[in-house]
């Protein structure tokens, strides 16, 4: 299966000599923090004592990188678009052994560079300040924000004191199932934002992860389930106008997952309470928010592993969802890819990843599944499951 990947510098794609001197790139991608690829290239002494590649200004302090992947004969897709923010020369004197590492983060970190306060007009709901915060950071891509509800005390004032990226944390909490963040634009240079929710359906680009049988295509898939991460959120509002309160309440084992049940189905007296955070209602309802805050705690289910380099035809990214088919066992089910490793090296392009969930295949459904002559095999099937 062919695999290829590009590097531009700048806007410009990279000479070949520049691709050659290259021995492996790492791109790191997780939800909820910025992204980050290392680039190593080997370096060595030149004959008037310099080291070679310390001055191109390629691999300068806060110069762009951009780089592209494929499998097969798709489109190529970015992993990162970002600026060097550390160039880690490792100098040895035995040949051969020296290396440089230039490591590039993506545009979020340019959400979090710059303090200053600045207040948003009463009534003004989370997702406009989203939409400007980031058309204010004028990144270069397109900005796809998900509307929020009103506030409910519409004199409710917003002020942002701190980065930009503060700000959106703060929205963020207050919305616990909505993720503000950045991707590589599809121009390059570029990073488009995102503040929305987790996707609910698989992503049709992806292929399942298979782990056993014909269309096998991992190596591996390590499941934990923390069902002490499962919780029963509260809340109350006092309502200014009126003087009335609103309560509510809502159960992680309440979240309606994509499909099958849910993951960690325990009753209350097995679950922690936990209250939501004190003003959310202010700009939110309190339904909404406990809500919100159990469907992200009904999230119990996670798994780590790597695709077949030569068996699975698709890149992975955070913030998409991908079915997982383990046989016959309850934990083939939708989860929303968390993290995902790509290393590319000369010769292989792997990727490793972390998902979570919060749902299984319903019992009855497992156990029609597996015929009554493959049940033997199918109990010595061993899936190590830790429980905190």
């Amino acid at each position: 299966m062919l695999k290829e990947f590009k590097v531009f510098y700048g806007t410009d794609p990279a000479t070949q000599e520049q691709l050659d001197e290259i021995e492996q790139i790492v791109v790191e991608q997780e939800i909820g923090r910025v992204w980050e690829a290392r680039i190593s290239i080997p370096i060595c002494i030149a004959a008037d004592g310099s080291w070679e590649n310390e001055r191109k200004p390629a691999y300068a302090e806060f110069a762009r990188v951009r780089i592209e992947a494929r499998i097969g004969e798709g489109d190529f897709i970015p992993l990162i678009d970002g600026r060097i923010i550390e160039q880690d020369p490792g100098m040895n004197a035995n040949p051969g052994s020296s290396t440089l590492t230039l490591t590039v983060h993506d545009d979020s970190s340019l959400l979090h560079s710059e303090s200053a306060s600045e207040s948003f007009p009463p009534g003004t709901s989370d997702s406009d300040i989203a939409r400007r915060v980031f058309s204010d950071a004028a990144l270069g891509g397109n900005i796809d924000v998900v509307d929020t509800e009103g506030p409910t005390n519409q004199d409710a004032v917003v002020q942002r004191d701190g980065t930009r990226m503060q700000l959106l944390r703060s929205l963020m909490a207050r919305h616990p199932d909505y993720y503000a963040y950045v991707l590589p634009g599809s121009s390059r240079g570029t990073s488009d934002c995102f503040f929305k929710k987790l996707p609910t359906t698989p992503d049709p680009a992806l292929p399942d992860l298979v782990l056993s049988g014909p269309d096998r295509n991992l190596s591996a898939f390590n499941i934990q389930r923390s069902s002490n991460r499962a919780a029963t959120y509260e809340g109350a509002s006092l309502s200014m106008s009126d003087k009335s309160v609103s309560e509510a309440t809502s159960a992680s084992s309440e979240a309606a997952p994509s499909e099958g049940e849910a993951a960690t189905a325990a009753g209350s007296s097995d679950t922690r309470r936990r209250r939501v955070s004190p003003g959310v209602g202010d700009h939110t309802s309190v339904a909404s928010a406990v809500e919100s805050a159990a469907l992200d705690a009904s999230f119990t289910v996670r798994a780590e592993g790597s695709v077949l380099p030569l068996c699975y035809g698709a890149i992975l990214s955070p913030y998409r969802m991908v079915r997982a088919r383990v046989s016959n066992s309850r934990y083939s089910a939708n989860y929303v890819i968390s993290k995902v490793t790509h290393t590319l090296g000369l010769s292989e392009y792997t990727q490793s990843f972390s998902v979570r969930g919060n749902s299984v295949s319903p019992e009855s459904a497992v156990s029609a599944a597996i015929p009554a002559a493959a049940a033997a095999v199918a109990a010595a099937f061993n899936v190590q499951v830790d429980i905190f």
